[in-house]
Order: C-alpha cells, then structure tokens, then sequence
C-alpha cells in the first residue's frame, strides 16, 4: 500500500495550487467545505500502481451489497474528517 500511497501523494502535491486557488475562490471560511477525490489506481504485473484517474466529486451510487458497504464507510470517514 505504501506504494499506492505514494502515487496518490505525489497526485496531491501536482495539483495543490488548482485546488487552493479555487478555494480561495469559492469559499469564504476555510472550513467551510471539503472534496471528495476519487483515485483510480491500477497494478501492473510487478505490482506497481499506475495512476489512471482523480475524479472530482466521484459518484456514491452503488450497484452491489459490498459496493455499498465500501461507499457508506468512505462517506462516514470523509464526513468525520470533515467534522
């Protein structure tokens, strides 16, 4: 996972000065608002990950028991994290 971790920290640090400035932009108080990213990461036969996508407000919708369980625990942290 360390890895994985890796490639979506580097992502993050690419696009931190788009996000502050719209920031800035569309919100008045810092902690007023937060984002939910999606990361598709996928593993090559040697197991390195290899970014394919970050998407922006990625969908909650769930097509199966498991993607629910998965969702509804992602939802729960982000907005614990949130505050």
């Amino acid at each position: 996972w360390s890895k994985v971790y890796d490639v979506i920290i580097k992502a993050l640090i690419c696009g931190e000065h788009p996000v502050l400035s719209a920031m800035k932009r569309n919100c008045s108080y810092r902690t007023n608002c937060f984002e939910l990213f999606g990361f598709d990461v996928i593993l090559d036969s040697d197991l390195k990950p290899w970014l394919l996508e970050i998407n922006l407000s990625p969908s909650l919708s769930s097509d199966s028991p498991l993607d629910f369980t998965i969702k509804s625990n992602v939802l729960a942290d982000a907005l614990n994290l949130a505050g």
